[in-house]
């Protein structure tokens, strides 16, 4: 029989394709890689640092409020048509109808004092104005106005420095929200040890759950073969027919497992769908000792509370401030110098001699009778501060006590991490040589069954107190900011 050329090769086409699409997507994933990813992907990141730019933004526009400020002020044309009360030449008043045409522009910069909180601005100033109605006295209908240069200052005595709060404030804010970012990946890091070990258990006790399938299936053909020569009861029959559905159960749950936490995963990192996941532990725990004084100092230097409490510190002491210099006497000062000429001709506005101009102002503000309103006021405030500090200080003793409990917490953790290893490592070793002692008849299925079950719990012990060290290791680094293993500080 012969067969089309055309027909081998598609049949041969087949035979690729399918080999090729029922390859298995496999994602290999390092412990540091899930969390590289998480910390990359994760939308709480991606908040914190949309944050982070705005409150940059904010501190950034604070600081331009102390920057000079050039402005041009411009009015082209301006008209004005009908009966208006116009100044006579001998000083009277008068009815007439005029209409005219005028134009003003004006170039200045301004300068905000912090440290005083005031105000100086310097400009110069023309206007140019146009009659069309005719004069009297037949003389020019355009006026011209100049001031070359004038200098303008605004200064409170007593009054409420808000430039020099924000100059303090508003640096600690933006310091608050670095540290909220920096806090988010160490939060993300934490979650992504939980979902690596969920899934990394998981598989585990999967991989244990077909061992446990395979041995109970084995044995439950050797029980028939013993019984059929009758060398054991027919109850110990039944108990490995038990064992083996049992150990279908147990794998029934953990491929249901595998599914679940391989989705909080692949969801956790943003991974499109992947028929398999494959997770790759630290081949060992890192070996370092933490110092109680030197976590305490690093968190007290990293965290984010700390600033939170200098902000609210300083906040108080502004409030305090305004509520003072806001309710007493208040005193401000405004003068200015400038020089001036007008004159028909334009070419004349800026000739010597030009004429000089002054003003000086004094305000003052004295409350006289308030009915207590700014003693009410002060005190509330001085309540808010000293509850402030009481907080504060309830804080600190709970967020220190806190650190303390973690560090003596890392070290049991720790220890019952190796006594787990230990324990996972002879319950195994122990199952194995009574699995061989049960097939050569030396000990009956109840022992089996009891170094079984030692060896299943060993396992799960030490998974689980795997999961609880690197959990652990970077709970510390969240609270601390402080990366022990490296010694160096996460706080960039």
């Amino acid at each position: 029989m012969s067969y089309h050329p055309y027909i081998v090769f598609f049949f041969l086409l087949n035979i690729c394709s399918a080999s090729i699409f029922a390859q298995e997507k496999v994602v290999e994933l390092r412990l540091d890689e899930v969390i590289e990813r998480a910390q990359a992907n994760a939308p709480e990141v991606r908040i914190a640092k949309a944050r982070l730019e705005r409150n940059r933004m904010t501190y950034n526009d604070q600081l331009l409020e102390l920057k000079p400020l050039l402005s041009l002020d411009a009015r082209l044309p301006v008209f004005n048509s009908g009966i208006q009360q116009l100044i006579q030449d001998d000083g009277t008043q008068a009815f007439r109808r005029a209409q005219s045409l005028s134009s003003n522009l004006s170039v200045g910069i301004s300068q905000n004092i912090a440290r005083t909180g005031g105000r100086v601005s310097v400009g110069t100033d023309f206007r140019q104005v146009i009659n069309f109605l005719p004069r009297e006295d037949g003389g020019n209908k355009s006026f011209y106005f100049s001031n070359p240069i004038y200098i303008n200052i605004t200064q409170p005595i007593f009054g409420f420095n808000s430039f020099k709060w924000d100059k303090k404030i508003q640096p600690l804010i933006l310091q608050e929200a670095e540290r909220e970012y920096t806090e988010q990946l160490a939060d993300i890091a934490q979650q992504a040890v939980t979902y690596f070990f969920d899934l990394y258990i998981a598989q585990l006790n999967l991989e244990s759950a077909k061992r446990d399938k395979k041995n109970a299936d084995e044995l439950y053909e050797l029980a028939k073969n013993r019984f059929s020569v009758g060398k054991i009861a027919e109850a110990d029959v039944l108990q490995m027919e038990l064992g083996v559905m049992q150990a279908e159960a147990r794998q029934a749950t953990a491929e249901l497992n595998i599914q679940s936490n391989s989705y909080d995963l692949r969801f956790f990192l943003g991974i499109d769908v992947v028929d398999k996941i494959v997770l790759v532990v630290p081949g060992g725990v890192p070996q370092y000792l933490i110092s109680p004084t030197l976590a305490l100092e690093q968190a007290r230097l990293n965290r984010k509370f700390i600033l939170t409490q200098n902000r609210q510190r300083t906040e108080s002491e502004r409030d305090v401030e305004r509520v003072k210099k806001e309710n007493g006497v208040n005193i401000d000062v405004q003068a200015g110098f400038g020089l001036s000429k007008q004159d028909e001709r334009f070419q004349n506005i800026y000739a010597f001699p030009l004429e000089d101009q002054e003003n000086i102002s004094v305000g003052i503000s004295v409350p006289i009778a308030d009915w207590g309103r700014a003693k009410s006021k002060r005190q509330m405030i001085e309540a808010d501060r000293e509850l402030l500090e009481l907080t504060i200080e309830q804080e600190n003793i709970n967020f220190e006590r806190n650190v303390s409990l973690k560090i003596r917490q890392f070290d049991i953790i720790r220890s019952q991490l190796a006594i787990a290893e230990r324990t996972n490592e002879v319950a195994e070793k122990r199952y194995d040589i009574t699995q061989k002692r049960y097939t050569v008849g030396k000990v009956d299925v109840t022992e089996l069954n009891v170094a079984l079950r030692e060896q299943i719990s060993a396992q799960q012990n030490y998974t689980e107190a795997l999961s609880g060290f690197w959990t652990a290791h970077y709970e510390l680094q969240r609270l601390t900011l402080y990366d022990f293993e490296k010694g160096e500080s996460l706080v960039k």
